[in-house]
């Protein structure tokens, strides 16, 4: 149902929805709009899935060629002119590889931003009842991408900065084993609380990313920490819903990668199978974006406050005064 500007949200305020409940509304999202939904997931879709083929298909040839010099390589003598043209011919096999990699992970990082604006702004639109045209979508994302485009930087740079220490502490702890199973047991429990607690930051600072997207001047450190306070009371939710999305990409993973060593078959089906799962993979990052969508404006009711639309499509927090022990901005 549309609204009128500046009117409340469309839903209902008094029930507050389960994880389960969430991935359904998430699910409805689609079918509340179709007609602007169906062409946004598809602009938010084909040039990640072009993208993703196209870096399939480059990589793997050049991966292919350097595994098997590889192999050559060490049936040589390292004395013999053909040891040393295969070497050769491995070093420009990795550049040309690293190169390839890095643009093509630019270029991925910049469609998935702009992809995950698509979504985020049009899920929350049409969720809170607004009916967006393509025009005001293009007009939010030109005149706003800079603000969630350094919340995302921020986010990269605590993903990075997290796995490092992590993989530090675990491998220092690892290399000092000497073979001791105490330590190499504390080392595989340090690695799976490591990996559970960024499966929490990784929500949190989702959360962050789509605050800057749906909340004007609140964008970088200050919409992660908003963030924080915002899933108080709904970590749990929150947590569950990133184990959900993570397990379902791990089975989706995992079958392939079972399926090639298991099942043999020519290097054709392989390649076709591989796009499946990349296109697979790529869905189901969109509907985490819709669920992380409909987690924020739960989160925000669960805390008492509403979720305005006025203006021109600009979401506002309406404030509220906190009860005992609140500290949500």
């Amino acid at each position: 149902m549309a609204m009128a500007k500046g009117s409340s949200v469309g839903m209902d305020s008094s029930k507050q929805l389960d994880v389960m409940g969430m991935l359904r509304e998430a699910m409805y999202i689609p079918s509340r709009n179709k007609k602007i939904m169906l062409p946004v997931m598809l602009v938010a879709f084909l040039p990640s899935s072009i993208l993703s083929i196209s870096n399939y298909i480059s990589i793997y040839p050049l991966l292919l060629s350097f595994i098997i010099n590889l192999y050559v390589l060490s049936s040589k003598e390292p004395s013999t002119p053909q040891f040393y043209n295969l070497l050769l011919q491995i070093k420009e096999d990795a550049e040309v590889f690293v190169h390839v990699d890095i643009i093509f992970r630019a270029a991925s990082y910049m469609v998935s931003f702009f992809s995950m604006m698509i979504i985020v702004y049009s899920s929350a639109m049409i969720y809170f009842g607004k009916q967006p045209t393509p025009k005001d979508l293009f007009q939010r994302i030109k005149g706003t991408w800079k603000r969630p485009f350094v919340t995302r930087i921020y986010f990269t740079l605590l993903f990075v900065g997290y796995t490092v220490t992590s993989v530090c502490l675990i491998a220092i702890l690892m290399l000092n084993a000497h073979g001791s199973m105490v330590l190499i047991v504390l080392g595989a429990l340090l690695a799976l609380m490591a990996r559970l607690l960024y499966v929490y930051l990784g929500m949190v600072w989702m959360m962050g990313v789509v605050i800057s997207v749906l909340e004007d001047d609140c964008y970088g450190m200050e919409a992660l920490e908003k963030a924080g306070h915002l899933v108080k009371g709904r970590r749990a939710q929150g947590f569950l819903i990133a184990v959900i999305f993570l397990m379902i990409d791990g089975v989706v993973t995992g079958g392939y990668g079972f399926g090639i060593t298991r099942f043999q078959s020519e290097l054709v089906a392989h390649q076709a199978t591989g796009l499946v799962v990349l296109n697979m993979l790529l869905m189901l990052k969109m509907f985490s974006q819709m669920v992380y969508t409909v987690f924020y404006y739960e989160c925000n009711k669960s805390h008492g406050r509403e979720i305005k639309v006025s203006g021109e499509f600009t979401y506002t927090g309406v404030s509220f005064t906190p009860g005992d022990g609140e500290d949500l901005p």
